[in-house]
């Protein structure tokens, strides 16, 4: 998929089909939301109906101090100018779309310290895969950076739905 050919709407409903693909793979049943609702998709979980949030990008990228990293924001309205509020949702996946990467994560998880019932306005994730250089020093020895927000690691939705108090889901088997 090349950037300079898809538009935000496209990449947007990209991310939420491909959310919804892996949810799906992973047991649960799921479906997009209606558009104008403040969430994307709805995930049965248990017996209850889970509301979620998605949010996209291509690829990993540099932003200022912060490298090869894949960074997500989470405001809301027109030209995102909100803080997003906890209320609204009930999880958060996380999708890159060339990499096929995805993180889920509850809104609990990404709760503000500084602003109260509101989310966190920027989610930044890196790949177990990647080695990241830090800061090389004057007699030639190389701090290697740790990153422990790596995104493989919230890729299990059965995460979020055990943080949210539930049973985890067993894959039916259809055969």
């Amino acid at each position: 998929m090349s950037e300079g050919y898809v538009s935000e709407l496209e990449l947007g409903k990209c991310g939420e089909y491909y959310a919804i693909f892996k949810l799906t793979k992973q047991g649960f049943i799921c479906f997009p939301s209606d558009q104008g609702l403040p969430y994307d998709i709805v995930v049965e979980a248990n017996g209850r109906l889970l509301k979620g949030q998605v949010r996209s990008t291509l690829k990993m990228r540099d932003y200022g101090k912060s490298k090869s990293v894949y960074r997500f924001g989470t405001r809301t309205g027109k030209g995102y100018g909100r803080a997003a509020s906890l209320s609204k949702c009930d999880f958060y996946a996380f999708v890159v779309i060339d990499e096929e990467k995805i993180a889920f994560m509850s809104t609990d998880e990404l709760a503000s310290t500084k602003n109260p019932g509101t989310l966190i306005q920027t989610m930044e994730f890196r790949s177990s895969s990647g080695i990241y250089p830090g800061r090389i020093y004057s007699n030639g020895t190389q701090r290697m950076l740790d990153y422990s927000r790596n995104i493989e690691s919230y890729e299990d939705f059965n995460r979020v739905v055990s943080l949210m108090g539930g049973r985890r889901c067993r894959i039916k088997n259809t055969a």
